[in-house]
């Protein structure tokens, strides 16, 4: 199957999304000169954008792929709370239930950009405390498995995909004959039991194995390894400018990193779940499915900020043979 005819099946497919959802705040200003006060750079401010981030932001490249996406997530009753569900509202073809929580904080990283690309400076706000038992009610009563394809659980370790959540869904949408991709982090690895694909980036699957894959192949062993060890039926690690190794139970996948000048790579493990998601729903495991996932994180990586592949993106990729 070309790029081009599995990017076009993508259309009509449905998703949902669960997980941490977050507002990406960018402040971008310019430098000329050091604070007189201490040893640092005096940014002059010149705007502030709000875009979606975390779980969002891969509904967002669901979308972008073509898909419908919807996404399931939490925030709290404050100014980044406000800010967040307008910069959901203000995106395209994303579909967005949020459950207001008076008594959590909104999860915001700030960057604050110098130039227009140069990142100086980030801050955070977060809790990570585990979601109340009624926002896990909501997710319960919200949730139609039966009217989607494919199930992405998005997580940052922010507290709103609980163990409890992890095995309900995926029991769910395993019993409805469902496809559950997974984003995790090694602390919470162990709770995707019966997902069938989870994606780690090397230092995750660092953490969770005790030793570092060098190269492709050594990813493909970790793979198998971890896929045992979860409990998942097909593991992703991608491996930064190396590409991305995966292992299922009939095959595995090598596949290089397109050779791109990286501007920024914060969201492109979004894009690589979005894109490999969407794969996996119309073709099954294939290196195909994990080829398409390294050429739209290329695209994305690209761009400054939290980035999805834009039309022209991928049109380009769909000239690939």
């Amino acid at each position: 199957m070309s790029f081009r005819e599995l990017l076009d099946s993508f259309q009509g497919l449905r998703a949902v999304v669960i997980g941490d959802i977050m507002l990406d705040e960018y402040i971008v200003g310019s430098i000329d000169r050091i604070s007189p006060e201490a040893p640092v750079m005096v940014v002059k401010k010149e705007s502030t954008r709000w875009v979606p981030g975390g779980a969002a932001n891969v509904a967002k490249n669901i979308a972008a792929l073509g898909a419908q996406a919807r996404v399931l997530g939490v925030a709290g009753d404050d100014e980044g709370g406000r800010l967040l569900k307008e910069a959901i509202d203000s995106q395209t073809g994303l579909d967005a239930s949020v459950f207001t929580d008076a008594g959590r904080v909104t999860t915001r990283k700030t960057r604050i950009l110098a130039n227009h690309s140069h990142q100086v400076l980030r801050v955070d706000e977060e809790t990570n405390q585990p979601v109340s038992r009624e926002v896990l009610d909501w997710v319960s009563n919200s949730l139609d498995i039966g009217s989607v394809d494919v199930v992405f659980l998005s997580d940052y370790l922010k507290g709103m995909l609980t163990p409890a959540l992890n095995q309900a869904v995926i029991e769910v949408a395993k019993k409805a004959g469902k496809l559950v991709v997974v984003n995790a982090k090694p602390s919470s690895a162990k709770t995707f039991v019966g997902a069938d694909l989870l994606t780690l980036n090397r230092g995750e699957a660092t953490a969770v194995l005790g030793h570092r894959p060098t190269n492709l192949s050594d990813g493909v062993t970790a793979a198998r390894h971890l896929r045992n060890e979860l409990g998942v039926q097909g593991v992703l690690v991608t491996m930064g400018d190396l590409g991305m190794s995966a292992a299922w139970p009939d095959g595995e996948a090598q596949v290089n990193a397109p050779e791109v000048e990286a501007y920024d790579v914060a969201g492109a493990g979004d894009t690589v779940l979005a894109t490999v998601g969407l794969g996996l729903a119309k073709s099954g495991f294939s290196n195909r499915v994990f080829e398409l996932a390294a050429q739209t994180s290329a695209k994305v990586v690209q761009h400054v900020g939290v980035a999805i592949p834009s039309e022209s993106d991928l049109e380009s990729i769909r000239s690939l043979h």
